[in-house]
């Protein structure tokens, strides 16, 4: 009973979608925040990813760089976000009287898809560093 409860609320009932939809418009947003800050940052060390270039390092060191910075950008923005999307559950589920919380596996699912924006925007801002030729710059 408690199944066929939850499944009318996630597909007969608008708070499913709106939920769907949140989740939705938070991953395309968080995208685009993400790029910008990477693309920001590829474009004012461009310098040094032309020296790093010209010294003989490959396209895909100097791509692994700017992965391994949005990597680390999902992580350190997963914890303050989890944090605070536990307290708004709580408060939500206090003033609806909705049974809802954050579950390890509704967190985990959460941790996946902020390290799939973090890294496939990072991914789009490393483009300009493939055209990069290190006489340009100097």
């Amino acid at each position: 009973m408690a199944d066929l409860e939850l499944a009318y609320w996630k597909k007969n009932s608008s708070v499913g979608f709106i939920f769907s939809l949140g989740v939705l418009v938070g991953f395309l947003v968080g995208s685009i925040i993400v790029y910008q800050i990477l693309f920001g940052d590829v474009m004012n060390s461009l310098p040094q990813y032309a020296t790093l270039k010209a010294m003989g390092y490959t396209n895909t060191y100097v791509i692994s760089v700017v992965i391994q910075q949005s990597a680390i950008l999902a992580f350190i923005g997963f914890v303050p976000g989890i944090i605070l999307s536990t307290g708004l559950y709580a408060l939500l589920a206090g003033v609806t009287k909705l049974t809802i919380f954050m579950t390890s596996t509704r967190a985990i699912q959460v941790l996946a898809l902020t390290f799939i924006m973090c890294v496939g925007s990072g991914a789009l801002a490393t483009r300009k560093l493939v055209e990069l030729d290190p006489a340009d710059v100097f």
